[in-house]
Protein backbone atom coordinates (compact mmCIF):
# COMPACT_ATOMS: atom_id res chain seq x y z
CA UNK A 1 0.00 0.00 0.00
CA UNK A 2 1.05 3.21 -0.91
CA UNK A 3 -0.56 6.88 0.29
CA UNK A 4 0.17 9.65 -1.63
CA UNK A 5 3.11 12.09 -0.09
CA UNK A 6 0.56 14.68 0.57
CA UNK A 7 -1.55 11.64 2.51
CA UNK A 8 1.12 10.03 4.40
CA UNK A 9 1.56 12.91 7.34
CA UNK A 10 -1.80 13.18 8.04
CA UNK A 11 -3.67 11.46 11.27
CA UNK A 12 -5.66 8.13 10.45
CA UNK A 13 -8.31 7.52 13.72
CA UNK A 14 -9.75 3.95 13.42
CA UNK A 15 -12.63 2.68 15.44
CA UNK A 16 -14.43 -0.83 16.31
CA UNK A 17 -16.37 -1.98 18.59
CA UNK A 18 -13.75 -4.65 19.68
CA UNK A 19 -11.07 -2.80 21.53
CA UNK A 20 -7.89 -5.85 20.47
CA UNK A 21 -9.11 -5.57 16.76
CA UNK A 22 -8.79 -2.01 17.13
CA UNK A 23 -5.71 -1.97 18.96
CA UNK A 24 -3.98 -4.90 16.65
CA UNK A 25 -4.98 -2.86 13.17
CA UNK A 26 -3.65 0.41 14.83
CA UNK A 27 -0.22 -1.62 15.38
CA UNK A 28 -0.21 -3.08 12.37
CA UNK A 29 -0.51 -0.14 10.26
CA UNK A 30 1.93 2.07 11.84
CA UNK A 31 4.33 -0.84 11.93
CA UNK A 32 3.53 -2.13 8.41
CA UNK A 33 2.97 0.78 6.58
CA UNK A 34 4.42 3.59 8.83
CA UNK A 35 1.18 5.39 9.07
CA UNK A 36 -0.15 8.25 12.42
CA UNK A 37 -2.70 5.71 13.10
CA UNK A 38 -4.81 6.40 16.38
CA UNK A 39 -7.59 4.23 18.07
CA UNK A 40 -10.47 6.26 18.81
CA UNK A 41 -13.05 6.02 21.31
CA UNK A 42 -16.23 6.04 19.45
CA UNK A 43 -16.82 5.80 16.01
CA UNK A 44 -18.14 9.49 16.27
CA UNK A 45 -14.42 10.62 17.38
CA UNK A 46 -13.14 8.61 14.74
CA UNK A 47 -14.85 10.15 11.71
CA UNK A 48 -15.35 13.87 13.17
CA UNK A 49 -13.44 16.02 10.78
CA UNK A 50 -12.50 13.27 9.03
CA UNK A 51 -11.69 13.87 5.06
CA UNK A 52 -12.03 10.53 4.00
CA UNK A 53 -14.44 8.05 5.58
CA UNK A 54 -14.39 4.37 5.27
CA UNK A 55 -17.29 2.27 6.77
CA UNK A 56 -15.90 -1.37 6.55
CA UNK A 57 -17.93 -3.18 8.85
CA UNK A 58 -20.48 -5.96 9.03
CA UNK A 59 -22.65 -3.83 11.06
CA UNK A 60 -26.41 -4.86 10.55
CA UNK A 61 -26.97 -1.15 11.94
CA UNK A 62 -26.00 1.70 10.89
CA UNK A 63 -22.35 2.85 12.69
CA UNK A 64 -21.97 6.71 11.58
CA UNK A 65 -24.72 9.79 12.02
CA UNK A 66 -24.65 12.55 8.98
CA UNK A 67 -24.32 14.96 11.11
CA UNK A 68 -20.90 13.55 11.87
CA UNK A 69 -19.22 13.83 8.29
CA UNK A 70 -17.22 16.84 7.49
CA UNK A 71 -18.77 19.11 4.66
CA UNK A 72 -16.55 18.09 2.15
CA UNK A 73 -15.62 14.63 2.94
CA UNK A 74 -15.21 11.86 0.55
CA UNK A 75 -17.38 9.02 2.25
CA UNK A 76 -17.24 4.81 1.13
CA UNK A 77 -19.44 2.51 2.70
CA UNK A 78 -18.24 -1.16 2.16
CA UNK A 79 -20.35 -3.28 3.98
CA UNK A 80 -23.37 -4.46 4.16
CA UNK A 81 -26.18 -1.94 2.31
CA UNK A 82 -29.80 -3.59 2.62
CA UNK A 83 -32.71 -2.54 4.02
CA UNK A 84 -33.10 -4.02 7.42
CA UNK A 85 -28.99 -4.49 7.08
CA UNK A 86 -26.80 -1.83 6.37
CA UNK A 87 -24.07 0.14 8.09
CA UNK A 88 -24.91 3.43 6.08
CA UNK A 89 -27.81 5.20 6.60
CA UNK A 90 -29.43 7.21 3.55
CA UNK A 91 -29.35 10.41 5.57
CA UNK A 92 -25.82 10.53 5.03
CA UNK A 93 -26.46 10.39 0.93
CA UNK A 94 -29.20 12.69 1.18
CA UNK A 95 -26.89 15.18 2.72
CA UNK A 96 -24.29 14.82 0.25
CA UNK A 97 -23.54 16.74 -3.01
CA UNK A 98 -22.33 14.08 -4.93
CA UNK A 99 -23.70 10.15 -4.63
CA UNK A 100 -21.53 7.92 -7.60
CA UNK A 101 -22.32 3.81 -7.92
CA UNK A 102 -20.12 1.31 -9.93
CA UNK A 103 -23.80 0.41 -10.93
CA UNK A 104 -27.09 2.17 -10.07
CA UNK A 105 -28.80 -0.17 -11.94
CA UNK A 106 -27.82 -2.82 -9.54
CA UNK A 107 -28.84 -0.48 -6.21
CA UNK A 108 -32.51 -1.57 -7.69
CA UNK A 109 -31.38 -5.23 -8.09
CA UNK A 110 -30.87 -6.90 -4.90
CA UNK A 111 -33.26 -8.88 -2.50
CA UNK A 112 -33.55 -7.42 0.39
CA UNK A 113 -34.08 -4.46 -1.54
CA UNK A 114 -30.57 -1.87 -1.25
CA UNK A 115 -31.11 0.62 1.52
CA UNK A 116 -31.31 3.38 -0.54
CA UNK A 117 -34.47 1.56 -2.74
CA UNK A 118 -37.70 3.64 -1.81
CA UNK A 119 -34.92 6.88 -0.57
CA UNK A 120 -35.89 8.87 -3.04
CA UNK A 121 -32.36 8.82 -4.18
CA UNK A 122 -31.88 6.01 -6.46
CA UNK A 123 -32.62 8.37 -9.62
CA UNK A 124 -29.53 10.93 -8.66
CA UNK A 125 -27.01 7.90 -8.28
CA UNK A 126 -24.24 8.96 -11.06
CA UNK A 127 -22.50 6.13 -12.75
CA UNK A 128 -18.35 5.68 -11.95
CA UNK A 129 -18.37 5.54 -16.10
CA UNK A 130 -19.51 8.28 -16.30
CA UNK A 131 -17.13 9.91 -13.84
CA UNK A 132 -14.40 8.03 -15.24
CA UNK A 133 -14.88 9.19 -18.31
CA UNK A 134 -14.93 12.99 -17.79
CA UNK A 135 -18.95 13.28 -18.47
CA UNK A 136 -19.78 13.62 -14.75
CA UNK A 137 -17.55 16.08 -12.64
CA UNK A 138 -18.13 15.91 -8.28
CA UNK A 139 -19.32 18.92 -7.35
CA UNK A 140 -17.81 21.03 -3.96
CA UNK A 141 -19.62 19.08 -1.47
CA UNK A 142 -19.55 15.92 0.49
CA UNK A 143 -19.01 12.79 -1.77
CA UNK A 144 -20.07 8.98 -1.08
CA UNK A 145 -19.11 6.53 -3.47
CA UNK A 146 -21.87 4.00 -2.83
CA UNK A 147 -20.31 0.61 -4.29
CA UNK A 148 -22.48 -2.39 -4.84
CA UNK A 149 -19.43 -4.34 -4.87
CA UNK A 150 -18.14 -4.53 -8.40
CA UNK A 151 -14.36 -5.46 -7.08
CA UNK A 152 -11.75 -3.04 -7.21
CA UNK A 153 -14.17 0.35 -8.06
CA UNK A 154 -13.47 1.26 -3.81
CA UNK A 155 -9.52 0.92 -4.30
CA UNK A 156 -9.65 2.99 -7.70
CA UNK A 157 -11.91 5.80 -6.33
CA UNK A 158 -9.83 5.97 -2.69
CA UNK A 159 -7.24 5.79 -5.04
CA UNK A 160 -8.33 8.75 -7.55
CA UNK A 161 -9.84 10.72 -4.34
CA UNK A 162 -6.03 10.66 -2.64
CA UNK A 163 -4.32 12.11 -5.85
Amino acid sequence: MALPDAYRDRPIRVYSRNPDSRGRFVDRARTEFGLDVSAARSAEEAVRAAEVVVLATSSATPVVEAEWIRPGAYVAPLGPKQVGRAEFDPSIARTAAFVVSDSPAQVGAYDPPNVLVGSGLEGDLVHLGAVLAGDAQPPEGTRVFFSVGLAGTEAWLLDAVTR
